[in-house]
């Protein structure tokens, strides 16, 4: 499965950095799924679970308290808070 470069920070950390092949958000618009060649764009993020699906195949759950997604053509940063 294709993978995109993801990274997920908190305000005093780096809390995932790595290859993705979905990255699952809680938008403040509904739940957002982000894939490999996804269109660019920015959402605010609301109270829930960012779920990581990563390049080995396993997945990865985060509570957040909110916060903001950026995807580019380059790689996904996501901005979040507890």
């Amino acid at each position: 499965m294709k993978q995109f470069p993801l990274l997920v920070f908190s305000i005093d950390r780096e809390l995932f950095a790595g290859e993705a092949s979905a990255l699952t958000v809680p938008g403040t618009e509904g739940q957002l799924q982000i894939l490999v060649d996804h269109a660019p764009l920015i959402s605010l993020l609301q109270e829930g679970e960012l779920r990581i699906c990563t390049s080995q195949g396993k997945e990865e759950k985060l509570p957040i308290g909110g916060g903001v997604v950026e995807v580019t053509p380059q790689q996904v940063v996501a901005l979040v808070s507890f």
